[in-house]
Parts: structure tokens; C-alpha cells; sequence
């Protein structure tokens, strides 16, 4: 069975856009108001929710104050610039260009035609987003007309100039134009302010689901671009079905089934088909093809984790067990790109299980992050007859990953080897653990000269971005005060609690600080203690990259073990675009779309166990 995504389907560039801004908000602040559901689709909404986006309307809108809130691609009318200004709030202003200069066009117009009492008519569906924006530019006069039947509102008798809502269709403006045209007494300007990117979509997917036995469109319910697009797709093919996520796929649908094709609205995000495909193929494993992969390249990317070199050894041998080829593709991307590979047997991988580092070296590539780079590795590929890549590493590995398959259709699985376990979709990455065993081991001789001394530590472990490795090991030494970025901790609220336990007890106290936290590092955090208790002896250690060495864990090796085994299989069950992880014990597929896009959080029951340990 041959499978496909319709390559024009997914979201639209505003969407994107606005998507793009509200993560990058959401990395920094737990919340973010959006007026309405950010795009038409209520799985991407729940994962945007997860982060902290929160939907609100109007209403509430007003009586927020001092408040983030983002104005989606839609856009918005002036008198929520107006309420956003009176009530001190930050826009985050996500409106689509192509929407925001139809609003200009259309609010030159009024101030034209108001001269001679003409009327702006805005062909678009009434009550929708984008056409109260643009209606709004109008001092709310505008007549909206869904169809030639709403056209009795107007005065033929006056000047008319007509707009269109940028998401409508070429076919049914074209009629309200004729309309016009026929029964206008005095001037009539017609504007075509219809989104060619949206409206060609409807011959590129009538071709589209003209090439495949069965079609499965992928949209939210609300969405009224999915709804129209569906009917032309099912016009074009019955066997179209409609679902919102792939638990709604039937089987049955599929029967003697060669090609399918997979589609979705402008709101629906491309990981969400991604993940359809992998519900059909893994519910139809037997019709697939697993003869094409032959060859399997293996790299490590980013930077270097304790067990690595175990996740290898079993990528090679369970390819040699598959009887696959399998070649190992030195420093990277960069190796993959200038073609510095190394054919892979299964003595080259003996007796590196217990080492830490990486057999294979790592770098990251500047140039794999440009198209050109990436057409070189891709015929490097080629002229190597490589046919799969396993790629071993963090998010910065699966955003490469994800795109380099999107763009020339290359299977790629992702192994997860970060320290940071920050990775979604997985309930540990390879050399989390190991780390965590070596900052305990730092920590605990560091309590030794602490308590010799009366002294008050403060230690700086890794975690740029995510406090998973702080919050561990600080529970594990049983540290005085976890810092994470998670969590914002105010330096007058640490000297409470250093007072109440540290001073009062007239003991060694140890501060562990996850390098990312928002109060600034250690150095800074002791400094600013030292300032308010110079009775204090404090001093500071950063424990660095120490904590990316040494010799894997057996956690560490079983688990990268697994995994390696896994991510061959996944290849040969015909996946591509997905990082294997470990969730409750039990391997797991998640897309690159997921994992890149979602944010793993701590878990609120081990900052308890903190509060309540450390009193």
C-alpha cells in the first residue's frame, strides 16, 4: 500500500506564523491569552492549551489588564488596538500580512466612498473572525452577503465596491460579481482579495484525490475551510472520508486499497496527517513493503551523552540481524553532507557498551541548516545508497531530521540521547540517568567538605532550557533548595527559606541550580545571598561537562539498548519521521512534528516531594 500526504495540504503561512509566535511567548511566560481558538482545530488547540495558551473572547478580553494576549491570523477590528492600549495590554500580533493589507484596502475605501454615499460589500461568511476585522474597518457599515440572496440589502442605486474574505472561494465570488455587474445602476469596483494560496487548493486537491484508490481528509469541526475543502474531495472521490484524529480511522476503509492519500484544511498541522499515516500503516503492517530499505546510516548529533555508544552497537547489530547494511556516518550532519561514512560490522562495535562519548563523534552543522547543505547530503545518500537514516540526539537532531525527510521523502527515526530527558514523548532519554548519578556522586563529596566546614554550596548543573537533572539529583542529595527554569524563585523568598532552615539549624546547606534558571545561575544567586548574609560562607561550583562524561549506567545502556533495537524495527515497519522512546516501560512512536513542537514538563508530584523533604 502506497501512502501519501497531499504535499499543499497543512497550515497556511499566518497560521504558521502565529503558531511560531505563540511557542516562542510560551518558552518564556506560563501563559498567553489568544482572542478565540488560536486555528480551527481542536487537537492542535489541546497541545497549545497544554503550554499555556489559554482562549478567551472578546468580552473577557476588555476587562483584562497589564496581560499578554496574542491577535491570531485572522486579525482583528481597530477597536481592539483601542481596548488593548486603554487596558495596558501587550499585543503579540499575529495577524496574517495578507489580511492586514486587505484591512488597509478596505478601510481607504470607506473613507473614499463614505464621499458619495456608496457601500462597502465584504463577500465572506457572516460572524467569522476575519471578517468582523475587516468589517470593523468600516465603522462597523459594511454589508456582508454570503450569496446572490443577500444581495438584497443592497442599493443598487449607490456606488458599490466589493471585497472578498481571503479564505472564500474563487467560484462563488465570481457569481456575486456577475450579480453585480447585471443589476448595479451606478459605479461598481469589484477587488478579488481571495488568497491564492488558499484558493487554488481546491484544483490541486481535486487532482490530488483523483490519484488515489481512498482518501482520508484530516480536519477540526469547526474549521469552515476543512468543511468546504472535504466536499470537493469528496466530489473528486467518494471513497474521501472525514476525521479530526486518527483514533476515527475504520479500517474497513482500506480494503484492496494500493494508494491512499491523506489531506487536511489550512488549520491542520502537518504532524497530525503524520500521525494518520502511522495509524494506517501500523494497523496494516502486512499489506506493506519492507524489502526497499537495504541500507541504514547511523549518526549522533548535538551534544555528546553516556550511551550513546551503546544506542550504536545496537542499531548495527540489530541490522545486521535484519540482514540490512548498515554504515556509520562520522561527526553528524556534517559527515553526511561531505560523505565521511564507515561500513559497520558487528566487531566494530564490541567493547564500547561501558564507554561514554560517542564512537561515531558529533558536531553540529551550520550547513545542514541550508537547503544546499541538505541536497548534498541527499546525494551523498545516493551515490552511497544509503536508504534510511537512524539519528541519535536532541531536538536540535529531530528539527534537521524532520525537515531533510519532509523535503526529499528519507526515512528517519530519531533515538533520543540528551541528558537533559527534555525531550516529549519519552519518559527518559539516553544519559539522563547517568548524569544524575554523577551529580549525586559531585554532590555528595561536596556535603563532606560543606558539613567539615559550615559551609552553604551552591552548585550549577546542566539544564539550559529544562530543570529535570536539577530537580533529581537535588531530591536525591537531599538539597536544601531546588532552582529550575520551570519554576521562578525569588531571591527574597530563597533567603526566607535559608533562613528558616539553613541559619536555624547552624548546618551545612547545599543549594543545587539548574544553569538555566531564570534567577540568573549560581554565581549570580550566591552573590546576591552573599550581599543580605555576608554572615554566611558560601561558595559555588559549576559541575559543567563533567556531567556529559563517564561510563554509562546500566539504566543508561538497557535503555539505549532498547531503543537502538527499536529504531531498526521502526525503519523496516515502514516509519519514517518519528523518535522511539520509552513510556511506562514500554516502547513508543511519536512524530518529530510532536516531540519538536511539545514542551515535557516536570512533574508537579516531585516539587512537593521537595517542599515537603527539605523543611
Amino acid at each position: 500500500m502506497n501512502i501519501e500526504i497531499d504535499p499543499n495540504a497543512g497550515f497556511c503561512f499566518g497560521v504558521v506564523n502565529a503558531i511560531n509566535k505563540a511557542e516562542e511567548i510560551l518558552k518564556e511566560d506560563n501563559t498567553l491569552f489568544c482572542i478565540g481558538d488560536i486555528v480551527h482545530n481542536n487537537i492542535e488547540v489541546d497541545r497549545l492549551n497544554a503550554l499555556g495558551l489559554q482562549a478567551i473572547n472578546h468580552d473577557q478580553f476588555s476587562k483584562l489588564s497589564g496581560k499578554k494576549v496574542l491577535f491570531r491570523a485572522h486579525g482583528e477590528p481597530p477597536s481592539s488596538y483601542k481596548t488593548a492600549k486603554k487596558q495596558n495590554i501587550e499585543i503579540i500580533d499575529a495577524s496574517c500580512p495578507v489580511v492586514l493589507n486587505l484591512q488597509k484596502k478596505i478601510k481607504k475605501a470607506y473613507r473614499e466612498i463614505q464621499k458619495s454615499n456608496g457601500q462597502i460589500i465584504i463577500y465572506g461568511k457572516k460572524g467569522h473572525a476575519e471578517v468582523n476585522g475587516l468589517v470593523g474597518q468600516t465603522e462597523g457599515k459594511a454589508i456582508v452577503v454570503e450569496n446572490t440572496a443577500d444581495l438584497k440589502l443592497v442599493n443598487f442605486d449607490l456606488p458599490v465596491v466589493l471585497f472578498s474574505q481571503t479564505t472564500k472561494t474563487i467560484t462563488g465570488f465570481t457569481e456575486i460579481s456577475e450579480y453585480l455587474k447585471k443589476e448595479c445602476k451606478s459605479s461598481l469596483k469589484i477587488n478579488d482579495t481571495i488568497c491564492r494560496k488558499v484558493s487554488n487548493r481546491v484544483p490541486l486537491l481535486k487532482e490530488f484525490a483523483n490519484q488515489h484508490d481512498v482518501v482520508i481528509f484530516v480536519s477540526g469541526e469547526k474549521s469552515s475551510n476543512g468543511k468546504l475543502l472535504f466536499d470537493v474531495c469528496k466530489k473528486a472521490n467518494q471513497n474521501s472520508y472525514f476525521i479530526t484524529c486518527p483514533k476515527e480511522l475504520n479500517m474497513d476503509w482500506f480494503e484492496n486499497a494500493k494508494s491512499v492519500g491523506v489531506s487536511g484544511a489550512t488549520s491542520t498541522p502537518t504532524w497530525l496527517m503524520n500521525e494518520t499515516i502511522e495509524k494506517i500503516k501500523l494497523e496494516n503492517k502486512s499489506d506493506l513493503s519492507m524489502s526497499k530499505i537495504k541500507k541504514i546510516g547511523v549518526l549522533t548529533s548535538g551534544g555528546d551523552a553516556p550511551g550513546m555508544n551503546a544506542a550504536i552497537r545496537a542499531v548495527v547489530r540489530a541490522a545486521i540481524y535484519n540482514k540490512v547494511e548498515v554504515v556509520g556516518v562520522l561527526q553528524g550532519y556534517e559527515g553526511l553532507i561531505h560523505g565521511d561514512f564507515k561500513k559497520m560490522k558487528s566487531h566494530d562495535v564490541s567493547n564500547i557498551i561501558q564507554k561514554g562519548g560517542t564512537i561515531l563523534r558529533s558536531a553540529r552543522s551550520e550547513e545542514f541548516r541550508t537547503i544546499e547543505g541538505r541536497k548534498k547530503a541527499h546525494e551523498q545518500m545516493i551515490a552511497n545508497k544509503i536508504d534510511a537514516l537512524i539519528v541519535i540526539g536532541g531536538d536540535g537532531t529531530f528539527s534537521g531530521a524532520r525537515i531533510f525527510t519532509q523535503e526529499y521523502d528519507i526515512p528517519v527515526v530519531g533515538i533520543p540521547g540528551t541528558i537533559d530527558n527534555d525531550l516529549y514523548g519519552t519518559d527518559y532519554t539516553i544519559g539522563y540517568d547517568t548524569a544524575i548519578n554523577t551529580v549525586i556522586d559531585a554532590v555528595d563529596k561536596i556535603r563532606d567538605t560543606a558539613s567539615a566546614h559550615n559551609r552553604l554550596f551552591f552548585i550549577e548543573v546542566m539544564g539550559r532550557d529544562a530543570g529535570f537533572i536539577a530537580l533529581r539529583s537535588g531530591i536525591a542529595t537531599g538539597a536544601e533548595a531546588i532552582l529550575i527554569p520551570e519554576k521562578e524563585t525569588h531571591t527574597q523568598e530563597l533567603q526566607k527559606y535559608l533562613e528558616k532552615g539553613y541559619k536555624e539549624h547552624k548546618s551545612s546547606g547545599i543549594v543545587i541550580v539548574a544553569e538555566g534558571d531564570k534567577s540568573g545561575g549560581a554565581y549570580t544567586i550566591a552573590k546576591e545571598i552573599g550581599k543580605e548574609h555576608p554572615e554566611y560562607d558560601i561558595r559555588v561550583s559549576v559541575l559543567g561537562h563533567m556531567q556529559r562524561g563517564g561510563s554509562p549506567s546500566a539504566f543508561d545502556r538497557v535503555t539505549a539498548s532498547t531503543m537502538g533495537v527499536a529504531a531498526v524495527e521502526a525503519l523496516l515497519d515502514d516509519q519514517k519521521s518519528v523518535m522511539v522512546g520509552i513510556v511506562n516501560g514500554e516502547v513508543s512512536h511519536v512524530s518529530f512534528n510532536k516531540t519538536i513542537k511539545n514542551k515535557k514538563k516536570v512533574k508537579d508530584s516531585l516539587m512537593s516531594l521537595n517542599d515537603i523533604l527539605s523543611i
